[in-house]
Protein backbone atom coordinates (compact mmCIF):
# COMPACT_ATOMS: atom_id res chain seq x y z
CA UNK A 1 0.00 0.00 0.00
CA UNK A 2 1.39 3.36 -1.00
CA UNK A 3 0.80 5.70 1.92
CA UNK A 4 1.67 8.76 -0.15
CA UNK A 5 -1.29 8.15 -2.46
CA UNK A 6 -3.85 8.66 0.29
CA UNK A 7 -6.07 11.63 -0.34
CA UNK A 8 -6.98 14.11 2.41
CA UNK A 9 -10.43 12.50 2.58
CA UNK A 10 -8.82 9.08 3.23
CA UNK A 11 -6.73 10.55 6.03
CA UNK A 12 -9.75 12.33 7.51
CA UNK A 13 -11.80 9.12 7.42
CA UNK A 14 -9.09 7.08 9.13
CA UNK A 15 -8.39 9.67 11.82
CA UNK A 16 -12.11 10.17 12.45
CA UNK A 17 -12.48 6.41 12.89
CA UNK A 18 -9.68 6.32 15.47
CA UNK A 19 -11.17 9.24 17.39
CA UNK A 20 -14.69 7.77 17.28
CA UNK A 21 -13.57 4.34 18.50
CA UNK A 22 -11.72 5.95 21.39
CA UNK A 23 -14.74 8.04 22.36
CA UNK A 24 -17.08 5.06 22.08
CA UNK A 25 -14.87 2.83 24.22
CA UNK A 26 -14.47 5.56 26.82
CA UNK A 27 -18.21 6.13 27.01
CA UNK A 28 -18.87 2.37 27.21
CA UNK A 29 -16.53 1.94 30.15
CA UNK A 30 -17.75 5.10 31.86
CA UNK A 31 -21.41 4.18 31.57
CA UNK A 32 -21.04 0.49 32.31
CA UNK A 33 -18.50 0.54 35.12
CA UNK A 34 -18.72 4.12 36.37
CA UNK A 35 -22.44 4.80 36.17
CA UNK A 36 -23.47 1.14 36.67
CA UNK A 37 -25.71 1.04 33.60
CA UNK A 38 -26.85 -2.26 32.15
CA UNK A 39 -24.11 -3.45 29.74
CA UNK A 40 -26.38 -3.60 26.69
CA UNK A 41 -27.77 -0.12 27.31
CA UNK A 42 -24.24 1.20 27.79
CA UNK A 43 -23.17 -0.51 24.55
CA UNK A 44 -26.05 0.99 22.60
CA UNK A 45 -25.26 4.45 23.94
CA UNK A 46 -21.56 3.97 23.15
CA UNK A 47 -22.37 3.03 19.56
CA UNK A 48 -24.52 6.12 19.17
CA UNK A 49 -21.77 8.24 20.70
CA UNK A 50 -19.24 6.76 18.27
CA UNK A 51 -21.44 7.52 15.26
CA UNK A 52 -22.01 11.11 16.33
CA UNK A 53 -18.33 11.69 17.12
CA UNK A 54 -17.29 10.11 13.81
CA UNK A 55 -19.58 12.38 11.80
CA UNK A 56 -18.38 15.50 13.58
CA UNK A 57 -14.70 14.55 13.46
CA UNK A 58 -14.85 13.55 9.79
CA UNK A 59 -16.42 16.85 8.77
CA UNK A 60 -13.90 18.85 10.79
CA UNK A 61 -10.86 16.86 9.68
CA UNK A 62 -11.91 16.92 6.04
CA UNK A 63 -12.04 20.70 6.15
CA UNK A 64 -8.71 20.96 7.97
CA UNK A 65 -6.81 18.47 5.81
CA UNK A 66 -7.91 19.90 2.46
CA UNK A 67 -6.00 23.12 3.05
Amino acid sequence: MDLESWTPVDNARRLATLIAVGAAMFSLMALWLGAAWHPLLALLTAVLTGVIVWAAAFALLRRLLRR
